[in-house]
This record gives structure tokens, sequence and C-alpha cells, in this order.
């Protein structure tokens, strides 16, 4: 790991990161790649920078992706050595899951699928090897989700069947359900799309605070109402959607832009077909303003392809968003 990475970095929290590092690694790591067993110290280390590494990055820290590439790497370095427990050996799969989840996300945000896909893979057989099922459901369920966004929504339902018959908490199959809704809206199948979001309601209903793990901890009623807003879009119900929508971007955490950004795309797609150029210029602008700060690229090539659809509009609104749009895609900065 080069430490210079960490010098540029302006997030407190990053910077705790570097100093852990620095106090550890001599003492500890060393000895640990050099063959001698692993000790609790190290591996209590590992696995609390690993929950901090997840939230770091759900936030807009480019840097971050390089941190979480070096800790996966020294998991799974550590691993190899084969100097453990089983106990140690399952919490050490544990870690290396949660770190290549993390990493997929990243490289899919980044529209990097193929390397996207093969960090799930490898979060699923980690995760196994930890004993996670939920983690290696939710791993799963994000294959899933990839598939339908690279509109393969048949494959989708077939890894998310899978994903679902081992997952073991109310929210991961939430969330599974959700995607599988998703699928089966875009494959125009009302009543599969109908009982998948039911069934993930009903499934969000029984989540409870302490029996829900970190890599779905974020799920709520939120993410099912916007998500069903996009499933109405695809059958063809823009009414329905819209009020979906906007009850999911309401109770949205702010602080996941990524997300927000999407979201704000449906919207702006759902007024479009309601016949609103004003509110759909509006939300457009406002989801390629979110997708910059957010910093993914999948995000913002959804909010650009979506204005790009609106160039032969003739709405003042619609003039205006595009010459916005190339304003701000131009020069490639991000909002105050």
């Amino acid at each position: 790991m080069d430490r210079r990475s960490f010098l540029v970095l302006s997030s407190s929290a990053l910077i705790e990161v570097a100093a852990d590092w620095a106090r550890i690694e001599p003492r500890h790591l060393s000895q640990a790649l050099g063959g001698q067993q692993i000790d609790e110290e190290l591996l209590r280390w590992l696995e609390q920078r690993s929950g901090e590494l997840r939230t770091l990055a759900g936030g807009t820290h480019r840097q971050v992706s390089g941190l979480i590439d070096a800790h996966l790497n020294t998991a799974i370095d550590l691993i190899t050595q084969d100097r453990y427990s089983s106990a140690m050996g399952r919490r050490l799969h544990a870690v290396a899951a949660d770190l290549a989840h993390c990493a997929a996300w990243l490289r899919f945000d980044a529209d990097r699928h193929a390397d996207a896909q093969r960090h799930w893979q490898a979060a699923v057989h980690a995760a196994h090897q930890a004993g996670d099922r939920d983690l290696a459901a939710v791993a799963l369920s994000d294959l899933g989700y990839q598939a339908t966004w690279l509109s393969r929504p048949a494959d989708a339902i077939k890894v998310l069947e899978h994903a679902r018959s081992r997952a073991r908490t109310p929210a991961a199959r939430s969330l599974l359900d959700v995607r599988r809704a998703r699928a089966c809206a875009v494959l125009q199948d009302h009543t599969g799309t109908g009982r998948a979001l039911t069934s993930a309601e009903n499934e969000l209903d029984r989540m409870r605070p302490h029996d829900t793990p970190p890599v779905v901890s974020w799920m709520s009623m939120a993410d099912v109402n916007a998500d069903a807003g996009r499933c109405w879009l695809d059958l063809g119900d823009p009414g329905r959607a819209g009020t979906a929508i906007d009850s999911g971007l309401g109770a949205l955490d702010p602080r996941r832009s990524r997300t927000r950004a999407v979201f704000l795309t449906y919207r702006a797609e759902g007024s479009l077909r309601n016949r609103d150029a004003p509110t759909a210029a509006a939300d457009a602008r406002a989801a390629l303003d979110t997708a910059l700060a957010s910093g993914a690229t999948r995000c913002i090539d959804l909010a650009s392809t979506l204005i790009r659809r609106l160039g032969d509009r003739t709405e003042q609104p619609m003039i205006e968003l595009g010459e916005y749009a190339r304003e701000r895609l131009g020069r490639g900065t991000t909002p105050a």
C-alpha cells in the first residue's frame, strides 16, 4: 500500500484509517504476512476497518476504492497463508467478502461491469466460507440487479431465485423481492411484479435492527417505493409511478447520493410521460447535478442519456436543459 495516497484525502475518517494502519502494521501485519500466526488484535483491526470502509464507500470519496482494494488484498494474502484457526478463518473470509462486495459496487458505479461481476462472485465465495448466507445472498442479488441494468432481466430472475432460497433475514429477502419485481416489470409480467412488491413490503415489516446485517441495513420503504415506481413506469402507469417515486425520494437518506440520482432520473422520465415538460426538465437537471456530485459514472450516464433523448424537444424548459447539460458535462465540474 502506498501511504501517499492517504495524504490527499480531506476526510478526517480517512486520515484516522491511515493513522491506525501506521500504528498496527509494523508489529502485526508484517508478522502475519511473514508466515506467523495471525493474532486477535490484527483481525479485530481488519474487521473494524472493513466496516468503516463500507461506510465511506457510500459517499463521494474517490480515493476510497484504492483503500478498499488494498485492504482486500491484505485479507486475501492472510487467507492464503493458511495459518489460523477455523474460527479466525471464518472471520477473515467475512472481511474479504465484505470488502469484495464494496469493491464490486464501486466498479459497477464506474461502469466496469465485468470487473464488478468478478468481485461479486468473489464476495459470494468468501461469504460462503464465512458461513454468512445473507451476505452471499445480497452479493448474488447485486449480480441480478446488474443483469437487469444491462437489459438481461430473465437472467436476473434466475439468479434472484437461487439467492432467495437461502437468505435468512427479512431485510435481505425484501431486497431480493424488490429486485425480482424490477426484472419482472421489464419483462412486462404484471402479476409477478405485484407479487414481488407485496412480498418485499411484508418482509420489510418484519425487519428488526438487531437481526439485520450491515450489508443490507440501509434497506427501507424508501427503496421499496422508489423501485416500485420504476416498475410502474416499465408497466405503463406513470401516474402511479410518480406517487411511489415521490414517496421514496422524500424518505431517502440524503447521504445516498447515487441512489438519489437514479431515483430522480426515474421521476424525470415519469414526468415526461405525464407530459409535464417543466417538471421533467427540473428533475433531469437535479438528477444530473446529483450524479455529477456522486462521481458515479453509471449515474451520470443514466441522467445524461435521458437528457440526450430530450434533445429534439422544442419546449423551452427542454432547450434550457440541453444547454445546461452541455455546459456541465463539457467542463466536468460538480455543483457547489
